[in-house]
Formats: C-alpha cells, structure tokens, sequence
C-alpha cells in the first residue's frame, strides 16, 4: 500500500484483488447453517445471531451445532451494553437471557435431518400475542439457510425462565 499525501493508504491492484479473495469467505453460499437466535415477538424477527454453516460443526453425541451458548453470548452483549450506556438496548434492559424467547438449530447426525429447538413460548404466544408458526418457519428458513422440511421441536430447556444450571456446565 502506497500512502497519498494525506496520509491515506491506497492498494494497488494485486492488494485490492487479496482483499476481495479474503472477503469471498465471509459469502452466504446458500448452504445450511447452525446457530442460536433469540425472536422478538414484538416485531416478529430475529435477533442475536449466532451461526455457522452446518458442513463446519463437529458431531457430539451424534448431534451438530454452533459452538456457543445463549448465556454465555448474552452476558458479552449484556456487559457490553452496559459499558456503553446503551440504555435502549434489550441486552442493557434484561439480564437475564431466559427472559426472551431462544431456540437453536441442530443437525442429527444419523438423519442428516435439521432441526429448531425452541420452548413451549412458540405454542402459548407471548403476553398475548400468538406466533404464526409458518411465518416463524420462514425466518428461521431464510436465516439459517435451512431446507424446508427442518423440524420444529418443543423442548421445556428453552421455555421462558429456563436454562442451563451452574451444576451441569
């Protein structure tokens, strides 16, 4: 890089060509994708993406998926917020990352079937409020790249005020 005579550096063009290679990785190539996601029933829409292409996941106990975990994602995020006086921010607003509506997607290893893990908020509604399940199919299919055939699966670990407990991590 060769800098002008205010001091801004400019590629020449072998450099911008590695640059533009170094970015064709950071490319949604439209395969399917693992993660965790919080829904905001509010608005209908997800937030707090986490995720990675599914082929990259390693297998444990037969099942794949991301790996991180929604407390300990929602902590940096929380910690965060708070350290930039982001008062606005649903991070800043609730500390406790059980409060929202989550769910994960996972890959079984012996069906090579996808699947939603999320809690019973999804069959109950939230404050009033009912999910159009197939509008909700259609986020998590166009987020994570998902087939459409994935199965949505109600499990009582992602229910509202559920989570992992200090004692099995």
């Amino acid at each position: 890089m060769v800098k002008d005579k205010n001091g801004i550096a400019h590629t020449n063009d072998q450099e911008h060509k590695d640059l533009i290679d170094a970015m064709k990785g950071f490319l949604d190539d439209g395969e399917p994708q693992l993660g965790i996601f919080w829904y905001d029933p509010n608005d209908g829409s997800l937030f707090g993406v986490e995720k990675m292409d599914a082929d990259k996941a390693p297998f444990i106990n037969g099942k794949a998926t991301i790996n991180k975990l929604h407390k300990t994602y929602w902590q940096k995020q929380h910690h965060r917020a708070k350290a930039k006086g982001k008062t606005d921010s649903i991070f800043y607003q609730e500390n406790n990352y059980t409060m929202i509506p989550r769910g994960h997607v996972f890959l079984d290893e012996e069906t090579d079937k996808f699947y939603v893990c999320v809690g019973h908020w999804l069959n109950d509604g939230m404050d009033g409020k009912t999910i159009d399940i197939e509008t909700f199919r259609e986020l998590l299919e166009d987020e994570f790249n998902l087939p459409e055939d994935f199965d949505l699966v109600v499990d009582v670990h992602w229910d509202l005020g559920h989570g992992w407990s200090e004692e099995f991590l």
